[in-house]
């Protein structure tokens, strides 16, 4: 982690185009904080639409219409196709009218995307670590929110209440959820990359602080997103020789160092605060019975005699129906219409309301999603691109268990992972090789 990219008066626009983009990338948990524990502003869509229009401001680089970077060709035409796929149904099949927030939806996604094109290449180094420290400050507004909350209990889900009338009671938790998956995968790749101890101690204590807020958060989706995307890591780069070479080198002077100052500070943080652990450990519990209840839900095998009915998992049982039924019908080529059924299930949903062309572009757009990330997941080219990576296997439960395919939620990060995902940077050329840097064109569309 390099601290000296803070510097405000040297590096100023690559910080400002960093804010910029995680305010989109992972915006609504400092949004509902903001409008709904410190009560600024509206508590309604109208913040989020000023919040977003900050963050679009703050992406603005000089050399607008100036200077494009190129994307991930593959990615930007599979998205683009079904973005314009699902405004041609918003204008011209809908069903459901056309509501002020899908149109500012719309056009949040075609701005962030087209902004993302003018941001230079450079601006990764800066980025990966604003979204790290962007998603530990929230974390902090989290911790700050359930302290003030009156309505929320240890055992309750981890979430932000929400403070206009006639809100989900509770909160957001797969929010919540969203927000300590990013600190953690984003301090786990810094970590990799910074030597300076004091930092190292840091970004483990961000590490836990983010799982601990997964687990407070009980969203079934994050827990089984960190798995694969944990699993990936063990699958491409685990070898019985760095286990061996791992344990010689925490014998060494310094690393025995960072471990005691570990245990030390973990000795004393379950001494002063043992209650919490056995919180965390009563979390554990309630998660295991929701997927007991998941798996009864979903096959009628009882694993537990206190399965019970989960009315969520049901509800994605019935859509599953709803697919098959569009299958046996003239509905199969066209769709039913913009946002016609709520599915809960986002790869299904493309093909129900927008046909199989919808179907096709969705679908095709997150399987060379993965196929870049498993790439990029192998190569680990830079911290940003490993975060990206890593994050799309987390949140890609979310296809098959909660969401819309149109989802903001989906195509902000999408947006990102489009513009810096599957890319060759320089940086990314072996080291033996020199090669020469090509001098920018003032009008160009520049391969990285």
């Amino acid at each position: 982690m390099n601290w000296s990219l803070f510097n405000v008066a040297n590096n100023f626009n690559y910080l400002r185009y960093s804010v910029g983009i995680a305010m989109m990338f992972n915006g609504f948990p400092l949004i509902f904080f903001i409008r709904d524990t410190l009560g600024v502003g509206p508590a309604s869509s109208v913040f989020t639409a000023m919040f977003f229009s900050l963050a679009l401001i703050l992406m603005v680089p000089p050399t607008l219409f100036k200077r494009i970077y190129k994307p991930n060709v593959i990615l930007i035409n599979l998205a683009l196709g079904f973005l314009l796929l699902t405004l041609w149904y918003f204008i011209f099949m809908n069903h459901q009218g056309k509501a002020v927030a899908d149109v500012g939806n719309f056009v949040f996604t075609f701005g962030f995307l087209a902004l993302l094109m003018h941001v230079p290449n450079d601006v990764k180094d800066t980025l990966i670590q604003v979204l790290f420290l962007f998603s530990f400050f929230t974390n902090i507004t989290l911790v700050y929110s359930l302290i003030t909350d009156p309505n929320w209990t240890p055992g309750m889900r981890a979430a932000v209440s929400f403070a206009n009338e006639g809100a989900q009671p509770g909160g957001n938790p797969h929010i919540t959820a969203r927000n300590g998956v990013i600190t953690l995968l984003s301090a786990i790749v810094l970590l990799g990359n910074t030597k300076h101890l004091l930092t190292r101690l840091f970004l483990f204590f961000s590490i836990l602080f983010g799982m601990g807020v997964v687990v407070l958060s009980l969203a079934k989706s994050s827990y089984l997103g960190l798995g694969i995307a944990f699993g990936a890591y063990f699958l491409f780069h685990f070898k019985f020789s760095d286990l061996t070479s791992g344990i010689a080198n925490a014998f060494k002077f310094r690393n025995m160092v960072f471990l005691v100052l570990i245990l030390v500070a973990i000795n004393y943080f379950l001494a002063r605060y043992g209650n919490i652990l056995n919180l965390l450990l009563g979390y554990w519990d309630i998660f295991e019975d929701r997927i007991m209840n998941v798996i009864f839900t979903s096959t009628g095998v009882r694993l537990s005699e206190e399965a019970d009915v989960d009315y969520s998992a049901m509800g994605r049982v019935s859509g599953f129906g709803e697919f098959l039924e569009t299958l046996y019908s003239w509905d199969i080529f066209l769709g039913r219409g913009y946002k016609n059924d709520y599915l809960d299930v986002p790869l299904l949903e493309s093909w129900v309301n927008h046909g199989i062309f919808g179907f096709i572009f969705f679908t095709s757009f997150n399987f060379f999603m993965l196929l870049y990330v498993i790439r990029e997941v192998r190569r680990h080219t830079n911290p940003l691109t490993t975060f990206l990576a890593y994050f799309f296997l987390s949140m890609m439960v979310l296809l098959f268990t909660g969401g819309r395919p149109y989802d903001i939620a989906f195509w902000f990060p999408y947006s990102v992972m489009i513009r810096f995902l599957g890319i060759k940077y320089l940086d990314a050329i072996p080291r033996f090789r020199k090669v020469a840097r090509p001098k920018p064109q003032p009008i160009s569309t520049v391969t990285t």
